[in-house]
């Protein structure tokens, strides 16, 4: 099994290579709009242990999507499964400071399935109609954060940026509204993660 989550973890180191390498040959080429400018790599949010892939920035930056793999090892899930996420935010304000650029805010949506044998998007005939109101294989969610980053010319990156984010999935939020004594912090999950903007 651990030669299974170093593969896994493999995985996740390549995907954010090949982005780097794809958006180095756009870069001489002219770069097309679906060519990734960005890699990221994140710890924990509600789509695994460790996520990683690329992503798209739009209009300087405020508007950007990103396609990730995420995965959790049975030692901290209790099982080992993989997670596709897609996620679109928006980041209206910039602060540029000494050599910084800060966001300090940042809101979105995201949509991820999870594949292992514990997950399903339709419901299983061995529940009854309605037994389940969610699916557990897809995971609708909003977020809130942050990020701050700066250049770093010797890696010939134009921008490496650190990023938080508070991580509300429907199944929290609905518990949330139906029952708030009952959920406060544990609304929220806690995602933190890097950028490499090439």
């Amino acid at each position: 099994m651990a030669g299974h989550g170093r593969l896994k973890a493999s995985l996740l180191a390549a995907l954010l290579l090949a982005a780097r390498q794809s958006r180095a040959e756009a870069a001489r080429e002219g770069s097309p709009w679906y060519v990734p400018d960005h890699a990221a790599m994140q710890l924990a949010g509600a789509i695994g242990f460790l996520s990683a892939g690329p992503g798209w920035s739009f209009r300087d930056d405020t508007v950007e999507a990103a396609f990730l793999l995420g995965w959790a090892p049975p030692a901290l899930a209790g099982e080992d499964f993989l997670t596709f996420t897609m996620k679109g935010q928006w980041r209206p304000f910039r602060l540029d400071a000494a050599g910084w650029t800060v966001r300090p805010l940042t809101v979105g949506a995201m949509l991820s399935y999870t594949v292992g044998d514990d997950y399903f998007a339709g419901l299983p005939s061995r529940y009854d109609r309605g037994y389940y109101w969610f699916r557990t294989a897809l995971r609708p969610a909003l977020l809130l954060g942050a990020s701050a980053g700066r250049p770093v010319e010797a890696l010939n990156l134009r921008l490496v940026e650190g990023y938080f984010e508070l991580v509300a999935t429907d199944y929290r939020l609905v518990q949330f509204v139906r029952n708030p004594a009952t959920v406060n912090v544990e609304l929220f999950t806690l995602a933190l993660g890097v950028k490499l903007r090439f």
